[in-house]
C-alpha cells in the first residue's frame, strides 16, 4: 500500500494534483481513493462527480471521499465532548458556547489521520491519496500525534489513577463533574489509534508527503518552513511539484518578465529542496476538471513514472554511533542557529523554533548521555551526545 499526502499553500493547485494523481493511479490498475481533508472541499468540482462523506465510486478502480468532520467527531469524540460540555456548563458557560469549546483546534485534521489508519488496516485500497487543507492545517494535523503522545506519556496514567481513587469522595464535595471511565477509555483508544497512524505515516516505504508550490517568492518561503516542520516531526517528503509554470509556447511580451521570474524561482526551489526530486507542471490552456483532463495533466506531470514510486527515501531523523559517541542528525533547512534553541530535559530532546516546539523522546542510550555540542551546517542539525560516567 502507498499513502501520498499532498500539501502546500492555499491556491497552489493541490486538489488538481491530488485528483490527477489518483486518476492516473487508477488507470495503472491500482484500487485508489482520493480523500479531501480541507473543510472547503473541491474534489467534486475537480472530478466533475458528486463526492460525499462516504467513499464514492468514480471509475472501476477510483474512489473519492470528502470527510465529514461532524461524523468523525461523533465516532471518536462523543464521550470526551460530552464530558467537556458538562464540565464547562458547571462553570457557568452557555451550553451552545460550551459545545463550541468542546471542539479543540486541530480535531478536524486529527480525524483525517484516523481515516487513513482505518483504510490501511482494512487493506481497502492499494493507494490512498490525501488532498490536504492549506499548509498550516497540514502541519497541525501531522504534529498532533506528537502532542497527544507527550500528554499521554507524561500525565494520563497518573491523572486517570488519581481520579479513579478520589472520585467516590470527591463527587460528594466538589462542584464540578469528574471524567468517567468511559471518557478515559475513549481517550486511551484515541491515543492508540493516533500512535498507530503515526507509525504508518512515518514509514518511508509506505507513506510520502509531497509539497506543491508555485514559482512565487511567498509560496516558496512558506513551503520551505513547512518542509522543515515536516522533517522535525519525522514525516518523509519525497517530491516537490512546481505547479502552474508558463509553457514555452507562451511568447507574449506581457508574460516575458513573468517567465524570467519563474525560471529564477524554479532554480531557487531546486537548490532549496535538494536532494528531494523536483517535477514541473505547466499551466494549461483551460480549467483542469473532469477525468480526461486530469489524466492528461497527470501524464504530463509524471511522464513515464509510476506516481506511487518512492522518489526519495532519506529519513528526516537519524542516530549514528562513532567511537562511543552518538550523533542525532535532523534535517533543519531554512533556519539559522540563532533561531534555534535546544536542550535536554529528563529523557526528552527539546527543539524550539520560532512559533514551534517539538519534544523528541530519546532512546535510553541518548537519554542517559549529555549534549556535548550542537551544530547546524548545510541544513543538517547535528546533536552530539557524550556518555556520562554514570551512564
Amino acid at each position: 500500500m502507498r499513502i501520498l499526502i499532498y500539501t502546500g499553500k492555499g491556491g497552489v493547485g493541490k486538489t488538481t494534483v491530488s485528483s490527477a494523481t489518483a486518476v492516473l493511479c487508477a488507470e495503472l490498475g491500482y484500487k485508489t481513493i482520493v480523500i479531501s481533508t480541507d473543510p472547503a472541499h473541491s474534489l467534486s468540482d475537480s472530478l466533475s462527480r458528486k463526492v460525499g462523506k462516504y467513499p464514492v465510486k468514480i471509475t472501476d478502480k477510483l474512489y473519492a471521499q470528502e470527510l465529514d468532520v461532524n461524523e468523525e467527531l461523533r465516532l471518536n469524540w462523543d464521550k470526551i465532548q460530552g464530558f467537556v460540555v458538562k464540565f464547562l456548563s458547571y462553570q457557568g458557560f452557555d451550553r451552545f458556547i460550551a459545545e463550541e469549546f468542546a471542539i479543540f483546534p486541530g480535531l478536524e485534521e486529527l480525524f483525517s489521520l484516523l481515516k487513513i489508519s482505518q483504510y490501511h488496516d482494512q487493506k481497502s485500497y492499494d493507494v490512498i491519496i490525501i488532498d490536504c487543507a492549506p499548509t498550516a492545517s497540514t502541519i497541525r494535523m501531522l504534529s498532533f500525534p506528537d502532542i497527544v503522545s507527550w500528554y499521554m506519556e507524561r500525565f494520563f496514567p497518573l491523572e486517570r489513577k488519581l481520579v479513579k481513587t478520589i472520585r467516590p469522595v470527591a463527587e460528594k464535595v466538589v462542584k464540578f463533574p469528574l471524567p468517567s471511565d468511559d471518557v478515559y477509555a475513549q481517550v486511551e483508544e484515541l491515543y492508540k489509534k493516533i500512535e498507530h497512524t503515526k507509525k504508518i505515516l512515518t514509514d518511508v516505504k509506505k507513506s510520502s508527503v509531497r509539497v506543491v508550490v508555485n514559482a512565487e517568492k511567498m509560496v516558496i518561503k512558506e513551503s520551505q518552513r513547512a518542509y522543515t516542520y515536516l522533517n522535525l516531526f519525522g514525516f518523509p517528503v519525497d517530491l516537490v511539484i512546481v505547479n502552474k509554470i508558463f509553457p514555452e509556447e507562451i511568447q507574449d511580451k506581457h508574460f516575458k518578465k513573468w517567465k524570467q521570474t519563474q525560471s529564477k524561482h524554479i532554480e531557487t526551489v531546486k537548490e532549496a529542496f535538494s536532494p528531494i526530486p523536483i517535477k514541473i507542471s505547466f499551466l494549461q490552456d483551460d480549467e483542469i476538471t473532469g477525468l480526461d483532463k486530469l489524466l492528461k495533466f497527470a501524464h504530463n506531470l509524471y511522464g513515464d513514472d509510476d506516481p506511487t514510486k518512492v522518489y526519495y527515501e532519506g529519513k528526516p531523523i537519524q542516530v549514528e554511533e562513532s567511537n562511543g559517541r552518538y550523533f542525532l542528525k535532523l534535517k533543519m533547512p531554512f533556519f539559522t542557529k540563532k533561531e534555534l534553541n535546544i536542550w535536554v530535559k529528563n529523557d526528552e530532546l527539546i527543539i524550539e523554533l520560532p512559533s514551534f516546539r517539538r519534544n523528541i523522546f530519546l532512546p535510553y542510550t541518548l537519554a542517559s548521555a549529555k549534549i556535548k555540542e550542537a551544530t547546524l551546517k548545510d541544513g543538517i542539525l547535528t546533536v552530539e551526545f557524550e556518555k556520562t560516567k554514570e551512564g
